[in-house]
């Protein structure tokens, strides 16, 4: 499960470089008299310029002109002659010329998820219907541990997939052992690393088996904080989220004695060598149920593109005011009890509250005020929770205290991702293989290659680690990547040249003011019915006014696109029952055809 909590942002890949080309074209043409030039010529000047500043370290930030200028070309061209691929590290390698195309990839969310449930699943709706370009995750779900190559980051070599299997194969032996004991224990205020420590406790002690090497601990380590502990740490994950998954099918598996046996630890990574064989060269195809099942699927050209534009074309002449900061929101209704259904303030004569003042009132820290009758608020937990004073808001009346509990109880965690992008000849990794692992605990490498993306490689990166970019700069982010990725293929990766990226973006979701983290999780001691809470109108006495949405509020599409989006057509439409509106047109037309048709009508 990708989730990044239906935070949508996609970035483009060689913007720069397809500017300063069109720019370059523009300037060619104004030579020879046919005019350009103005901002493309700025952007082509500003993309040299950066490109002179990544390829030369010991400038002192003047413009180069005249001399100088031909003796920076001289000692680029020294440099580059001393330069041996030995001598390179991933933070010295030069940097290569961009490419002129461009690749968009989300630094948000990028998996569309639960396409099982088909009419359930709102977003896989709607991909469908619009012919969204999709490619079937590796194994079924986003970031799968079981169909992904793993190898040694310090050696260069593969790992045996035998190891791996037998690391899979006690995973899930402890993951049956979890779940019966999640379900005895239910709301219990334990972490899942103390659920954890107790079932691999059992199991060994059940089969007798030696404990794990370093290289298998690693691994083991890597499996389950992406299985349960994917944007929070396993010690501050609650046993909910293991009670919550009900029958896994898993019964009974912890007290099987062949199951864990060498020879089905050898059976299952056959089955695992196959699938690793199938998911190679994934094809990109238009969004189909029957194609791929209920696959998670990656959303090829971006989520902004598809969900965004496809909203806002659908908007007609909605007015919609960006970079407005709310502050303040505050109702300035009489007393709860005056306020009566029937009221004639409120309604009109076809039964529309359209006569309702608009005492509701939102206060920007721009200053600007805007007075309404209803709102719906969309912030994420992490909003809520008033981490940030640029984006805290102040409620009049205050939240309930049993909502504000709500907020306190429930996480808010952080899944960060790298991407990085190289020329396609400097490609030093398997290039058609989706995932790619390493015991290296920080980054989970999604190879966007094999998706279509020349020379993208994405990094997902999961707390703590994820926590631990505050200190640290791009750079050595980057950095840090790039040495576990050339670990890994460090044969390749010599004789290609040791090559650097031409382009990298790091995201910082946890310290971003108007996100706060990348999407809720549930803490110990919380449960599901916080979610349900969250939900609840404001205030909750006398009249709701203010309705709340977003994948933190969402019970069918917790921590995810689907369901950010589920939960705003939710919120909209308890808005629109405050009007007298009972059911949307479009909800209505679907069923009158089916009358229509069964009728023998046209």
């Amino acid at each position: 499960r990708d989730r990044i909590g239906g935070r949508i942002y996609t970035h483009t890949f060689g913007a720069a470089a397809a500017a300063a080309a069109k720019s370059s074209t523009s300037k060619e043409e104004k030579k020879q008299g046919g005019g350009g030039g103005g901002k493309g010529e700025e952007d082509l000047r500003n993309a040299e310029k950066d490109n002179d500043n990544d390829n030369d370290n010991d400038g002192d930030g003047e413009q180069d002109t005249g001399k100088k200028q031909k003796k920076k070309k001289k000692k680029r061209k020294k440099k580059k002659k001393k330069s041996s691929p030995e001598n390179n590290t991933a933070e010295g390698a030069a940097q290569q010329p961009a490419s002129k195309t461009t690749i968009k990839a989300d630094l948000g969310a990028n998996y569309m998820h639960k396409c099982w449930a088909k009419e359930g699943q709102p977003v896989f709706q709607l991909a469908h219907k619009l012919g969204i370009r999709v490619g079937l995750a590796a194994g079924g779900r986003f970031a799968n541990t079981e169909c992904a190559r793993w190898f040694d980051h310090k050696t260069g070599k593969a790992i045996p997939t035998v190891t791996v299997a037998r690391c899979h194969v006690r995973n899930t032996k402890h993951h049956a052992r979890m779940s019966k004991l999640a379900l005895t224990l239910k709301n219990a205020d334990i972490s899942v690393a103390q659920l954890l420590s107790s079932s691999e406790e059992y199991v060994h002690k059940r089969m007798h088996t030696t404990k794990f090497s370093p290289l298998e601990k690693a691994i083991h380590y890597k499996i389950t904080s992406r299985q349960w502990g994917y944007v929070s740490e396993l010690e501050d994950t609650g046993l909910a989220l293991i009670a919550g998954d009900g029958k896994t099918g898993l019964e009974g598996y912890e007290d099987q004695d062949h199951i864990g046996s060498e020879h089905h630890v050898r059976q299952v990574a056959a089955l695992m060598e196959k699938q690793i064989r199938e998911n190679d060269n994934p094809k990109i195809h238009k969004c189909d149920p029957a194609t791929g099942g209920g696959h998670d699927r990656l959303v090829v050209d971006g989520y902004h593109p598809f969900i965004i534009d496809h909203l806002l074309a659908d908007c007609g002449g909605v007015r919609i005011d960006l970079n407005k900061s709310v502050q303040k929101l505050s109702i300035n209704d009489p007393v709860a009890s005056d306020i009566q259904l029937d009221d004639k303030r409120y309604w009109n004569a076809s039964k529309q509250n359209l006569n309702r003042p608009k005492t509701l009132q939102v206060t920007c820290r721009d200053g600007s005020i805007y007075n309404c009758q209803y709102a719906i608020c969309t912030v994420s937990l992490g909003v809520l929770k008033s981490r940030s004073k640029h984006s805290a808001i102040s409620w009049e009346p205050k939240l309930s205290s049993m909502k504000r509990e709500c907020i306190d109880s429930l996480g808010m965690g952080t899944h960060n991702k790298v991407v990085m992008r190289f020329r396609e000849e400097d490609v030093f990794w398997p290039p058609s293989t989706p995932q790619l692992l390493s015991p290296d605990p920080r980054f989970h490498f999604l190879n966007l290659n094999a998706y279509g993306k020349t020379g993208l490689m994405l990094c997902h990166v999961w707390p703590p680690h994820a926590d631990e970019w505050r200190a640290k700069s791009d750079e050595k982010v980057v950095g840090e990547a790039i040495s576990v990725l050339r670990g890994m293929f460090a044969a390749e990766y010599r004789r290609k040249k040791c090559p650097k990226p031409i382009e990298s973006v790091v995201t910082r979701w946890d310290t971003d003011p108007f996100s706060m983290g990348s999407y809720s999780y549930l803490k110990p001691g919380s449960s599901w019915n916080h979610l349900q809470i969250l939900n609840l109108p404001h205030p909750q006495v006398g009249e709701a006014r203010v309705f709340f949405a977003g994948e933190a509020a969402s019970m069918k599409g917790w921590q995810c696109v689907d369901g950010a989006f589920e939960s705003g057509v939710r919120a909209a439409m308890a808005v629109a029952q405050c009007y007298g509106m009972k059911e949307a047109d479009d909800d209505k037309q679907p069923k009158e055809k089916k009358k229509k048709k069964k009728d023998g009508k046209k």
